[in-house]
């Protein structure tokens, strides 16, 4: 599962349309830098929560966890991965 590639592409389609020669790198400051307001962040966090069929809790919607590429994919995969342990394998 790309999980940067499918949130990089909501970020550029939803936040740099406007500017679509913006590099976005892993590292590149979203919410520190202006790219995403805190509206936007809600859009994004239910992109990302319909996206990968996680559930964010409120403690987990900070800049510490959603400034970067690298910091948001870090996030959904111990999510998906603590999902993955308290379902148990498949039956």
């Amino acid at each position: 599962m790309e999980i940067k590639g499918a949130v990089r592409q909501y970020i550029v389609e939803n936040f740099l349309a406007s500017t679509p020669d913006t590099d976005l790198s892993d590292s590149t400051p979203l919410v520190t830098s202006g790219v995403i307001d805190s509206i936007g962040a809600i859009g994004l966090i239910l992109f990302i929560e319909g996206r990968f069929g996680i559930e964010f809790m409120p403690r987990e919607i900070s800049v510490h966890n959603l400034d970067t590429l690298d910091q948001i994919e870090e996030l959904v995969r111990g999510k998906l991965s603590k999902q993955k342990i308290s379902t148990g394998p498949p039956e």
